[in-house]
């Protein structure tokens, strides 16, 4: 029986139940288990919204054997606008059945039948299956930077739960933590590396509720100076990161005036697989124009900083970005996330390679912050 793509309506909720009954049976994470409610919950389709999410699912007679995900946002390409969709969370009955191997590809294509404008982010590094896949249909690829600064040495060093992942990981940083030589080596490469000698005495962050029209000033002065970047105005934003949610808002001035924007996470880690049960500050998103980035990445550090963070974290694209989390003490470290454009969004990104180190990507796209 043939397989089509189909919207995910309330009807086949018991069929995407039995589809992830299916894949728990053969050992699937948690986190490989699609939605059980037909409507997305942060993101639904409202009339009048340019940002939303719709969900699909492959169907073979009453069966789901596949379902995606795809984030429909507007994105300004140097300034200008063009509709995109983030291609997100493919799961297959092939990775448990090989019967079903070729679902993957028949989902994306379908998604690419209606829309060839498209990204996935994320993925988990480029050995995986799904970033395998698009590189061998033409997709540009790239990473997106992860960049890390570490508040209090000791807690890191008996709390990271990846420097602790085998025996001999777990006796060096237990070793280092309490001879005292782990916090004395990472205060001076991170002292090291801040090597800016900028002067913040007037950078001040202010949080707030929600974003106002200072947000739309931001974006108005600022998008045209980045190759590709989703619509931030105020009124995407208070969608995106709203008032009663867990994000942190911050507005950064400068002598006095809106300069830019940061959005911020503390979480506190549960026996997390990367960082244990650390205190973790994550740099959600943020906007400035390219020269200010220094100042507002500075301003949201210092913020988490004072919150008692145990280590800070940020994925960036834009070099203005990554070169300001450097000179703010951060580290680079490898990363795993994919940020991969269909060959009709590639040609609004030509050339690639140059084009792609001024897209502002980061933990604000895609998934967004799903795990933190």
């Amino acid at each position: 029986m043939p397989i089509t793509i189909q919207p995910y309506t309330e009807d086949r909720v018991p069929a995407v139940k039995d589809f992830n009954i299916r894949l728990k049976r053969a050992g699937a994470f948690s986190d490989f288990l699609f939605f059980e409610n037909h409507t997305p919950e942060s993101l639904p389709k409202l009339p009048g919204r340019e940002i939303y999410e719709e969900y699909f699912v492959a169907i073979e007679g009453a069966n789901v054997r596949g379902a995606f995900a795809l984030k429909h946002q507007r994105f300004s390409f140097f300034g200008d606008i063009e509709p995109v969709s983030f291609y997100h969370f493919p799961l297959s009955e092939g990775i448990i059945n090989r019967a079903y191997i070729n679902v993957g590809i028949h989902m994306l294509r379908g998604a690419l039948r209606d829309h060839p404008v498209m990204f996935a982010l994320g993925m988990g590094g480029f050995e995986q299956p799904l970033p395998r896949m698009l590189k061998a249909l033409g997709w540009s690829m790239t990473l997106v930077p992860f960049y890390f600064r570490v508040v209090r040495p000791f807690r890191f060093l008996r709390g990271m739960a990846e420097l602790r992942r085998f025996t001999a990981g777990r006796v060096i940083a237990d070793l280092a933590a309490f001879s005292g030589l782990g916090s004395l080596g990472i205060r001076l490469v991170h002292a090291w590396r801040s090597q800016s000698k900028t002067k913040y005495d007037s950078v001040k962050a202010e949080q707030v509720e929600n974003f106002g029209i200072w947000a739309d000033d931001i974006w108005n002065s600022s998008r045209a100076r980045y190759s590709m970047i989703g619509e931030r105005d105020q009124r995407n934003l208070n969608i995106l990161y709203p008032r009663d949610s867990k994000f942190i808002r911050l507005k950064i001035t400068k002598d006095g005036a809106s300069i830019g924007w940061i959005v911020l996470l503390d979480t506190q880690m549960q026996t997390n697989r990367h960082f244990g049960n650390l205190r973790v500050g994550s740099i959600v998103d943020c906007l400035a124009l390219p020269e200010d980035a220094g100042d507002v990445i500075h301003a949201g550090a210092e913020f988490l900083h004072n919150r008692s963070v145990e280590l800070i974290i940020s994925n960036q694209l834009h070099k203005a970005w990554t070169t300001a989390l450097a000179r703010n003490g951060f580290l680079k470290a490898t990363s795993n996330c994919v940020f991969a454009t269909s060959p009709q969004l590639s040609a609004l990104l030509r050339p690639f390679e140059a084009s792609v180190s001024e897209a502002h990507l980061n933990r604000g796209d895609g998934d967004g912050p799903i795990h933190l």
